[in-house]
């Protein structure tokens, strides 16, 4: 497993989402390492991570994040995931419940459903059609909501760009493997056994982890706070980067 370490202080684990690697938290490690040690890694099947060819599950990924917390010598950290990531944090807080101090689960879900698997079966079929670049900009129709399109197009080009030119794109292996784990994914039953601190958040524009998904996991978990960005989709953490670090971190200063 690849990681960086910046800062100092509580540890706080970054766990990123489907096909991304901790260069997509560039924009969030600087404003939390200034009051945080934050961790971000590369999960199994993409960036400097082994990207076995063999299936993969959110509970396999979730002892890997453990198994790096226990390399570098945390016993117990707040955990941060956004997406696919979020589906594993939810499942380190589960299988490890005393490694996690705070839970914060962003722009995830805790059981796909029919929709979300019809879905992923499509991005199966188009992926090893289509040329890397030709990819990338169907998957920003996903991402980025209509507003962002219309007032920040640059940001959108800037991170097609920095995404193209990423020296470790993720292997068809890992695309794959990790696809099979969201489908996979269910904690649906068992939120009711997280006992930690948990902040999850949704994007009102978010059309590829809809906010109906944040509504079913803070309904469950119990004593869970949710809360709603406006104007973003489910790359909120890109489209709308000051809000979201000033919630992460509002609510780790008050809960953690």
């Amino acid at each position: 497993m690849f990681y960086v370490e910046a800062g100092a202080g509580d540890p706080l684990v970054l766990v990123m989402g489907f096909g991304g690697d901790h260069l997509a938290w560039g924009l969030q490690i600087p404003a939390f390492a200034a009051k945080y040690r934050v961790v971000a890694f590369d999960n199994r099947g993409v960036g400097q991570s082994d990207a076995p060819d063999a299936p993969y599950t959110t509970p396999m990924m979730a002892d890997d994040t453990v198994g790096l917390m226990d390399a570098l010598g945390i016993a117990r950290a707040h955990v941060c995931g956004v997406s696919m990531g979020g589906m594993i944090a939810q499942e380190i807080a589960l299988r490890h419940p005393g490694r996690v101090r705070t839970l914060q689960l962003h722009a995830t879900l805790a059981r796909p459903d029919a929709y979300m698997h019809a879905l992923s079966a499509s991005w199966g079929e188009l992926r090893p059609k289509l040329e890397r670049d030709e990819w990338l900009r169907m998957l920003a129709l996903w991402l980025f909501a209509p507003v962002t399109y219309a007032e920040h197009p640059e940001l959108i080009e800037l991170l097609l760009q920095n995404a193209l030119a990423n020296p470790y794109p993720q292997s068809l292996a890992g695309f794959v493997h990790q696809g099979e784990a969201v489908r996979a994914h269910d904690t649906l039953e068992r939120l009711r056994d997280i006992r930690c601190p948990t902040l999850v958040t949704v994007a009102e524009h978010d059309i590829l982890v809809p906010p109906r998904f944040s509504h079913a996991i803070a309904q469950r978990v119990p004593g869970a706070e949710l809360k709603t960005l406006a104007d973003a989709g489910h790359a909120y953490m890109w489209e709308r980067p000051e809000a979201f670090n000033a919630l992460c971190l509002e609510f780790l200063a008050r809960r953690g």
